[in-house]
């Protein structure tokens, strides 16, 4: 027994009564108390406040309080302690009106004992003990009901009647007499595509046996929307197993089920146009398909569209333009559309329309021709008047496309075909397409592994002094030992590294390995000192940001002086980025490097590059020298480029020399320079050694 509940507080003014209790309490066994008296209430009322007091024990009839009133004044002043009435035999009536008021017991006078009054005071402090842990714990389950910001409600089953909490109801916007304790009031305001899961669920014999409910609905509220609501409870069953009744709370969870939209939504749309994504498309294609496989009958397309020269936009006016010019070609195509038809944006500047049920591949044309119509009108971004055109590529269903990725794979296919075929086009996919795509795959790989092991090689081609017949220098033209399909030539496999970025480790291989041979060379002997090298350097190598440092490192690497390293470029090359290109090749020249312009006079050729760009050679095009020998003008052609070369002071070289009269013509001319088959095909570094040592070293 605690200190606190060993005090009692006897008021009683009778000393015979007070004593007599006094010999009960001391009689007890293995309980220790201590008395406290008073023989008047006030006294007692002071004892109750100056103390911890266990139990009260109290006689009605004092004398300056007398009956209920002596009760309900005690009661008043400390609530929490439980009181034992004593009262005489003529005044039971008045007991039992006390102990309905709040009193724990009563005892009659002279009928009472130790046994008797102990047993008294010790349920009394029980009973007291077990309504303040209950009132804790109610007050506990109403803070957390509160916290938790539920509503709660009570079904009872068997009478057909329900209790909705206010805030059940609040949290729905009606006051707390707008809905009775009918059950279906409240399943009458759940959205009719959820009432029939929640009917459900509460009529599952699970549920009602026990098993815990768990159901998300839609539930109107006072001002007519709807709102997200989480229920749960649990039934209680008797001891048949019969429900009795079942109880739970509604929680509020429309915020959560908002973001949760949200994020299926982001997921589905893509952020910047709100146009379905690769996610969504893909799902719907393989819906597509999965209605043809069922239905044969059924046809639909997929269009792959790519903007043609996008980067253009963000490179000179901003990714801001940029992304608002991808928003109105999203509005754009959306009006080449069908309501049941999908546009999805895959990412960049692609695009993808699933056409749904079309007869052909006639209607798949049409909608790519509406698509080129509406992209005619320029698009009007920020001031600017913007010209976009795209190329689409059509794949057409059929029963031997089983996935989405399949379809999306042969529309890109065709798209680059479009885009190859000069842009602002269409073009249906084949089976050769795909053959032709494969092919390439392979190929890509198959460069990939050669670049690991560095399995290419030189073939070197002289370039002959017309007038002395002499070796002048060699240009090095790279080939592909391919394993299985032999020796691949540059023309093949050169545009597609170009593609892959493959050419940036080719490209560096090639040079180095030209920078090593002929340092070998000129080392093996000194009257090669004077021998040059030219390396064609491509589109993507000259825009390289590491390209002069990379030449720089092969030179001091091979020891091979600069002067005798020539690089040749195109004059598209050049028309890139002109800026970019000048300074680019004065770097080059600073460091005694030699520039050529290659195929002169298939491109731009501007005199005015001429004068702008530090170039050193021209090399004329194969192409004037085939015709020179059929048609005057070609003569005349070649004739004006070698005039225009010795104007400028640049040296010329004439490309393609097959035959012997080629060869007297350009001797005619004057042509210092030339090289062809006539002298020789491009050879394997032994074999352009011994031509080497047989023409440069013999005369």
């Amino acid at each position: 027994m605690s200190s606190a509940n060993s005090n009692v507080l006897l008021v009683e003014d009778n000393p015979g009564d007070a004593r007599l209790i006094q010999e009960m309490l001391a009689d007890s066994d293995g309980d220790s108390f201590r008395l406290w008296r008073a023989d008047r209430l006030s006294a007692g009322l002071d004892m109750l406040s100056s103390g911890d007091i266990g139990v009260v024990l109290l006689d009605l009839s004092l004398p300056d309080s007398l009956g209920i009133e002596t009760f309900c004044t005690m009661f008043a002043h400390a609530p929490q302690v439980p009181i034992i009435v004593l009262t005489g035999t003529d005044d039971e009536v008045m007991a039992l009106h006390a102990v309905k008021t709040g009193a724990q017991d009563y005892l009659v006078k002279g009928e009472v004992n130790s046994n008797l009054l102990l047993r008294a005071m010790r349920y009394a402090m029980e009973r007291k003990e077990a309504e303040r842990a209950l009132r804790e714990s109610e007050e506990r389950y109403a803070l957390a009901a509160a916290g938790a910001n539920d509503g709660l409600w009570d079904w009872h089953l068997q009478r057909g009647r329900a209790y909705f909490s206010p805030r059940w109801k609040s949290m729905l916007g009606f006051a707390d007499d707008e809905i009775g304790d009918d059950p279906e009031a409240w399943l009458a305001l759940i959205h009719t595509d959820d009432i029939t899961t929640v009917r459900t669920q509460l009529a599952n014999p699970q549920t009602l046996s026990g098993a815990p409910l768990n159901v998300e609905y839609r539930i109107r509220t006072r001002n007519g929307d709807y709102r997200w609501m989480l229920c749960r409870g649990m039934a209680v069953c008797d001891r048949d197993g019969l429900p009795l009744r079942m109880a739970g709370s509604q929680t509020d969870i429309h915020a959560r089920k908002l973001a949760e939209e949200r994020l299926l939504r982001d997921s589905l749309h893509d952020g910047l146009t709100g146009l379905p994504n690769r996610n969504l498309v893909t799902h719907r294609l393989h819906q597509s398909i999965e209605h043809m496989q069922r239905q044969p009958e059924r046809r639909f397309a997929v269009l792959f569209l790519d903007l043609d020269r996008f980067k253009n936009v963000n490179d000179s006016l901003g990714h801001t333009t940029g992304d608002k010019l991808l928003i109105e070609c999203g509005r754009r195509l959306g009006l080449c559309c069908r309501p049941h038809d999908t546009l999805a944006r895959l990412g960049g500047d692609e695009f993808v329309l699933l056409l749904e049920d079309i007869n052909n591949a006639t209607d798949a044309i049409r909608v790519a021709d509406r698509i080129q119509r509406h992209f005619a009108t320029p698009f009007l971004i920020d001031g600017y008047e913007l010209f976009m055109n795209c190329s689409i590529g059509i794949a057409l269903s059929t029963p031997e496309y089983h996935h989405a990725d399949e379809l999306l794979r042969d529309a890109d296919t065709a798209m680059y075909r479009a885009k190859a075929d000069g842009k602002a086009c269409y073009a249906l996919f084949d089976a050769d397409m795909h053959h032709r795509a494969v092919a390439a795959l392979d190929m890509e790989s198959s460069l990939r592994r050669s670049i690991d092991r560095e399995g290419f090689e030189l073939h070197y081609q002289p370039v002959i002094e017309l007038q002395t017949g002499r070796i002048s220098s060699f240009e090095a033209l790279i080939r592909w030992p391919h394993e299985t399909r032999g020796l691949i030539s540059p023309a093949e496999f050169i545009p597609l590294a170009e593609e892959t970025s493959l050419i940036l480790p080719i490209g560096r291989w090639a040079l180095r390995e030209a920078c090593r041979q002929l340092r070998q060379w000129q080392t093996a002997d000194v009257r090669l000192a004077g021998l040059g090298i030219s390396v064609n350097l491509s589109a993507r190598q000259f825009s390289d940001e590491g390209l002069v440092g990379q030449v720089a490192d092969v030179l001091e690497e091979t020891g091979l002086p600069p002067a005798c390293l020539k690089l040749e470029i195109t004059e598209s090359v050049l028309m890139v980025n002109a800026q970019l290109a000048l300074s680019r090749l004065t770097q080059l020249r600073a460091m005694g490097i030699g520039i050529s312009m290659d195929d002169f006079g298939t491109g731009y050729s501007s005199l005015s590059y001429l004068q702008r760009f530090p170039i050193d050679t021209l090399k004329i095009d194969q192409s004037f020298i085939a015709a020179m020998a059929h048609t005057v003008e070609g003569a005349e052609i070649v004739r004006a480029i070698l005039n225009l070369g010795k104007a400028l002071h640049l040296e010329v070289i004439a490309e393609g020399a097959e035959s012997a009269a080629q060869v007297n013509m350009l001797q005619d001319m004057g042509c210092p320079l030339t090289q062809g088959y006539f002298f020789s095909r491009p050879l394997p570094h032994h074999e352009a050694e011994t031509l080497l040592r047989s023409t440069f070293l013999t005369r």
